[in-house]
């Protein structure tokens, strides 16, 4: 039997505040792609520069890697640990976050990460339920 809560349900609370996502020696607070302040800041800032974004040339391209940025910064990447730039420790802190994910497949790395359901499993739900 299928069980759709064990396979589907998630904790809206980890989706909007982050889980905790080791990557080597790193861990990455990471919250899913799609949570409410995700949504509200890409829509309005592509609601905003809509006409540039559809001339669909390098500079709409280039907006648009840099909203993807923004958004990621403030809504999804949210904190790190153990994690360097160059050779040297780099803190937490939102514009260091937007120069991380300047790296675009550093940014794809968080993007899947924050769309994966595994991170956002209504754990401590599906383990009541079973008891």
């Amino acid at each position: 039997m299928l069980d759709i809560f064990s396979q589907y349900a998630t904790d809206e609370a980890l989706e909007n505040q982050g889980t905790w996502v080791e990557h080597g020696d790193a861990m990455f607070l990471i919250a899913r792609s799609g949570n409410r302040k995700y949504i509200k800041l890409l829509s309005t800032e592509v609601e905003k520069n809509q006409q540039l974004l559809d001339k669909k040339d390098e500079a709409a391209d280039a907006l648009s890697d840099k909203i993807m940025i923004n958004t990621l910064a403030d809504s999804v990447l949210l904190g790190w640990e153990n994690v360097g730039y160059k050779g040297a420790p780099l803190e937490y802190s939102k514009d260091n976050a937007k120069m991380l994910l300047g790296v675009k497949d550093f940014r794809r790395l968080v993007a899947k990460w924050a769309d994966d359901i595994t991170h956002f499993k209504a754990k401590q739900e599906a383990e009541q339920a079973k008891n």
